[in-house]
């Protein structure tokens, strides 16, 4: 319960403080545009993650918990230079536990996993404001990383949680900037590759929407198919089929929230909450919506059109997969946070910022009370706990279809203006 207070305490300090920003946007963003923008990110990045690091980490000595727990036995494995798959279980890509044993080489302790994912979510950051470069003018962009770095969302998952999710769209618009950089699209193709090595399966949901969105297809395709050839291939070597197995055994587990999650307890459980038949569902409603997003955007600028997609897509999956729960907001905090929030609409900030406390939250809740999977009324009913967290599993998942269909509508709509 002390988890739970003291998260509902840092989300409460994060929304005064992004109240703050937003009160006082015309003056900060006059202060920023005097400013080094590199120096002033880097300054703020530091402030909002390294010192909070330390101060929680090192000065208090808290023990981090939740998915790290994992991480941490995974990479020790690896760490020995045991084979992923084969020597140890592990339900995300096959160099994912590397890429945390590289932290334990210097400091054996679970705190070094969580420094980091600090600091690839400041590589996220920077690339986030290379990759809207051209969208947003360069005290706008600074002005919105300070706002996501004091989002609860962020604050909590990354420094308390050690969570990975926003790799993906780190790693994704990486493969953009490199495509970008090189003038070859061949390059995308490769890192959308090295992107579903490093992160987890659900990487390759946003791929079919990449179809309309990416020119040149064939040549792409082509790099990613080759390049794909070269690293299935030396997975079969060495794990046969269980590179394939652990990591979709994830897809089989129920969480909170989501669509069934909440239903499933109004319809007395007629729904069968853990049938395998609604992970089918739930993966062709996540591509089918961003394939046909992606279809609609296809003559809007990639910048824009893919980030819309990204949110829907991931969005989606947040409320459609049986697996998924509140911690997946951080997947695509930070493309909703710089282009899809006005926030000069009180209504869609307040919403915004509910929905970060709300995700923030739930997981605590729902983790101490023994992952709770509710099948009928009555049981929710048993303990007011229980009330609170099933109340929490409807806000979330009523927040997260809020910004998918404003996400949707905004995107369309700029179709509509070229």
């Amino acid at each position: 319960m002390l988890v739970i207070v003291a998260k509902t305490i840092v989300s409460l300090i994060c929304v005064g403080l992004v109240s703050i920003l937003l009160a006082y946007r015309t003056v900060i963003e006059q202060w920023i545009a005097r400013q080094n923008e590199r120096l002033l990110l880097g300054g703020v990045w530091v402030a909002t993650r390294i010192i909070p690091f330390v101060g929680i980490f090192i000065v208090i000595g808290f023990t981090p918990f939740s998915d790290l727990d994992g991480f941490y036995n995974q990479a020790r494995e690896a760490v020995q230079l045991k084979m992923v798959y084969r020597d140890f279980y592990c339900m995300y890509s096959p160099f994912f536990p590397y890429v945390n044993a590289l932290a334990l080489w210097f400091w054996m302790d679970k705190k070094a996993i969580i420094l980091i994912m600090i600091l690839i979510e400041g590589g996220a950051l920077w690339a986030t404001n290379r990759y809207f470069q051209s969208l947003l003018p360069s005290a706008e962009r600074i002005y919105k990383s300070l706002i996501y770095l004091l989002l609860p969302g962020s604050l909590v998952f990354c420094v308390f949680g050690g969570q990975e999710d926003e790799w993906m769209w780190f790693l994704l618009i990486g493969a953009y900037l490199i495509w970008q950089r090189t003038k070859r699209v061949e390059w995308f193709g490769v890192g959308l590759v090295i992107g579903f090595m490093f992160t987890k399966a659900v990487f390759i949901l946003v791929g079919p929407a990449l179809l309309f969105l990416v020119p040149k297809p064939f040549r792409w395709i082509s790099a990613a198919i080759v390049a794909g050839i070269v690293c299935l291939g030396a997975l079969y070597y060495f794990t046969e089929f269980l590179w394939l197995d652990q990591p979709l055994h994830e897809a089989a587990t129920l969480r909170a929230p989501n669509w069934l999650s909440v239903l499933n307890p109004l319809t007395f459980n007629v729904l069968h909450a853990g049938a395998k038949g609604w992970n089918w569902l739930g993966l062709l409603t996540t591509v089918g919506l961003g394939t046909t997003l992606a279809y609609r955007l296809r003559q809007l600028d990639f910048v824009r059109a893919f980030s819309a997609v990204f949110v829907v897509v991931y969005g989606t999956m947040m409320v459609v997969q049986q697996s998924a729960y509140s911690s997946y907001i951080f997947i695509f905090l930070l493309p909703l946070t710089f282009v899809w929030i006005d926030f000069q609409n009180r209504r869609e900030v307040l919403i915004f910022l509910i929905f970060n406390v709300l995700a923030v939250v739930h997981p605590s809740v729902w983790w101490r009370l023994k992952s709770p999977y509710y099948r009928s009324p009555a049981a929710i009913f048993t303990q007011p706990i229980y009330v609170l967290d099933y109340a929490l599993q409807i806000g979330v998942v009523i927040c997260t279809l809020y910004f998918l269909q404003m996400v949707w509508k905004k995107s369309l709509l700029l179709t509509k203006q070229r």
